[in-house]
């Protein structure tokens, strides 16, 4: 309890002085018989500057902890180790690290298929469910890469072909059966692909 007080009361005095040093330098920026108006304008300016910088300060001290935090894990987790050599540290991926970049490039295939155009129109509609975030996120790239438009999240448009290879990956995620391809012909029908 003692000590939260007096932290309290050094921040106080704290802001006090940088407040007295602003007003000064304010007082000075302003010039000689710059009238109260001006002297507040300045100092309002210095004062600003100042919790600007607190600020970015503030949250590059955040990223510096996200960083280390993240960093922490990945070498609790076995992923990269440290090295050190002559005074200096340098981060290292480990063989379990190594293996995990190979697990994680596997997962999902490309997001870059072949772009064909074609005359007719082509509409996909698709409802991947949640627990299957990654492959929806990466199907909407790929339809994104391939040229369609967003109508919704889930219903795109344009006038490309669907490269087989992406129907091959499709089945091979096991999501083709939250896929909906349709074509609208010239005659205006809706056939479904």
């Amino acid at each position: 309890m003692k000590g939260r007080i007096l932290l309290k009361a050094l921040e106080l005095l704290k802001d006090c002085a940088l407040s007295q040093a602003d007003f000064f330098e304010a007082v000075l920026a302003s010039g000689y018989g710059a009238s109260m108006g001006r002297v507040d304008y300045n100092y309002s300016k210095i004062r600003q500057r100042r919790e600007n910088q607190m600020w970015r300060n503030q949250e590059r001290d955040a990223r510096r902890k996200r960083l280390q935090n993240f960093l922490y894990q990945m070498k609790h987790d076995g992923l990269i180790g440290l090295v050190k050599k002559d005074k200096e540290i340098s981060i290292s991926v480990s063989k379990k690290g190594r293996q995990k970049i190979k697990e994680l490039q596997n997962k999902l295939p490309d997001r870059h298929y072949p772009k064909t155009m074609t005359d007719r129109t082509i509409i996909i509609s698709f409802d991947i469910p949640e627990k299957s975030r990654g492959k929806r996120d990466w199907f909407r790239e790929v339809v994104k890469n391939l040229g369609f438009k967003m109508i919704h999240q889930s219903v795109w448009i344009g006038q490309r072909k669907i490269p087989k290879g992406l129907i091959d990956d499709l089945e091979d995620l096991k999501i083709i059966e939250y896929i909906e391809i349709f074509e609208v012909t010239k005659s205006g029908t809706l056939r479904k692909l």
